[in-house]
């Protein structure tokens, strides 16, 4: 059975960098390029796991994180949080 991953990042370059390297492991890959344009494929599509980027312009990855865990708990959707930022209070956050 071939996963599903959603890659939710508004950087081109590196949503196309995820999907080449995890096609390449065997992985059905997904991306969206801002929070709304995620949320409505989360919700149309059979996702195994999402990995958001957190600052995003629009909706934040944290925004579209808590959608996601209204309708979703991470039992039956697992979210990875990707970020540039280091501080404690953003990696809490995420």
């Amino acid at each position: 059975m071939q996963h599903s991953l959603l890659v939710v990042d508004d950087s081109e370059m590196n949503r196309d960098m995820l999907r080449r390297r995890l096609e390449r492991k065997g992985y059905r890959v997904i991306t969206a390029e801002n929070g709304e344009q995620a949320l409505e494929l989360v919700a149309r599509e059979a996702i195994d796991l999402v990995l958001l980027d957190v600052m995003m312009p629009g909706l934040s990855g944290i925004d579209v994180l808590t959608r996601l865990r209204e309708r979703w708990p991470e039992s039956d959707l697992p979210v990875i949080m990707a970020t540039a930022r280091d501080s404690t209070e953003d990696v809490v956050e995420a």
